[in-house]
């Protein structure tokens, strides 16, 4: 009932994480965050290293980190400062390549490419992580409850690793026994697994971890 007013700031804001096994120590040190003592996805204002930012203590990849935002023109003065912290031990910044192969490892799906509003949770494996069904009336929430309640879905997202070292496209047909039972909605090349893993849909059939099926270029096991 509150009279509100929205704005995109997108275009004056910006951010980068610090992620990874030393992120928590890395953290402590440079800017005083202790990021265990806080529950994922706190936020709070804070100033570092005289740059005044909001930190979100969550993760890309399901590893300690914390995402720092403001303002581009702060982000600029704050990152060599970080920057200089990991480097010091070990770490380096790291692209979209190589963020899409650690989340991937970590089996962490990315909107909305692995799930989107043509996909209801339960068929996303979301409905442990991202429903609350003690909340009030949302839209979507007649279905959500009917699945959980008394149903089942007929498809599944899975996450896979694939006999090829060449990642398959977005959107690659899976199937078995000749017919189509699924698609690949994201892969990379792990340097873990020392193959291409990713994640797809299958029907239910086919998502017992160690199911094998097919596409165009080798064979997908479910993890």
């Amino acid at each position: 009932m509150d009279d509100v007013e929205l704005e995109d700031i997108s275009d004056s804001l910006g951010s980068f994480a610090v992620e990874g096994p030393h992120a928590a120590p890395i953290l402590r040190e440079a800017c005083g965050i202790v990021i265990t003592d806080l529950p994922p996805l706190s936020i709070f204002d804070s100033v570092v290293g005289g740059v005044p930012c909001q930190i979100i203590v969550k993760s890309h990849f399901d590893s300690p980190g914390a995402e720092f935002l403001a303002s581009r023109d702060s982000l600029v003065r704050l990152w060599p400062k970080l920057l200089a912290a990991v480097q010091a031990d070990g770490g380096a910044p790291i692209g979209m390549q190589a963020l899409n192969a650690l989340r991937l490892e970590a089996g962490v799906p990315w909107f909305p490419a692995d799930f989107n509003e043509n996909v209801i949770p339960h068929e996303a494996a979301l409905e442990e992580s991202h429903i609350s069904y003690s909340k009030g009336c949302y839209t979507g929430q007649e279905i959500v409850e009917r699945v959980r309640s008394r149903g089942q879905v007929n498809r599944r997202r899975v996450r896979l690793q694939f006999s090829a070292p060449m990642p398959p496209e977005f959107g690659a047909h899976l199937f078995s026994a000749g017919k189509e039972v699924g698609l690949v909605t994201s892969a990379a090349f792990s340097p873990q697994a020392r193959a291409a893993v990713g994640m797809g849909y299958l029907r239910r059939e086919h998502i017992a971890p160690g199911s094998v099926v097919d596409f165009d270029g080798g064979t997908a096991t479910v993890l």
